[in-house]
């Protein structure tokens, strides 16, 4: 009789150690796929280039402290001129990301300029970097597009004595 109650005790102790071991192994996440591109809305200025180069896209995925925190996206600079972009999108890049809601991009323009009347002006950048407010969510499976869609219009503006400066109005649209 003292050695079945041995053995259930054992079995049992055996259980709980188990459920709490279990707990300590990582289970993989799902994962989904995030993928960005790149447009600029038409205007009516007279600008026949607007260059920028942009480095350094993460996104902020919402969470507690294990998972919430910030993912790089594209680390390498690439260069875009805003009008060769209306009414089309470049690719930017795409990552697989885990499955949550994420609320938040961020970049990094580098360096800028602007072409007015086959005058090149270098734009004056007040924050390189740029934080873009706008939730999405991934998904188990399915790919994520946003469009990073920029007004070069409502983006440049005259400071005086030919100078110019670059405060992006970007709008973010998910497909």
């Amino acid at each position: 009789m003292e050695t079945k109650k041995i053995e259930i005790i054992g079995v049992g102790i055996l259980l709980i150690s188990l459920s709490l071991l279990s707990g300590c192994i990582e289970q993989p996440q799902a994962k989904g796929t995030l993928e960005l591109k790149i447009t600029d809305k038409p205007g009516d200025l007279n600008i026949t280039k607007a260059w920028i180069n942009i480095s350094t896209i993460q996104v902020h995925k919402s969470g507690n402290n294990t998972t919430a925190g910030w993912t790089t996206i594209i680390e390498d600079a690439k260069d875009f001129d805003l009008i060769q972009l209306r009414n089309i999108t470049e690719y930017l890049g795409k990552e697989n990301l885990t499955v949550g809601n994420y609320t938040q991009i961020r970049f990094n323009i580098n360096k800028a300029n602007v072409t007015i009347d086959n005058v090149v002006y270098n734009l004056t950048i007040p924050s390189k970097t740029i934080k873009l407010i706008k939730p999405f969510n991934i998904t188990e499976g399915e790919t994520t597009t946003l469009i990073l869609d920029f007004d070069v219009n409502e983006s440049i503006t005259e400071t005086g004595n030919n100078k110019y400066m670059l405060k992006p109005t970007v709008k973010v649209i998910q497909e």
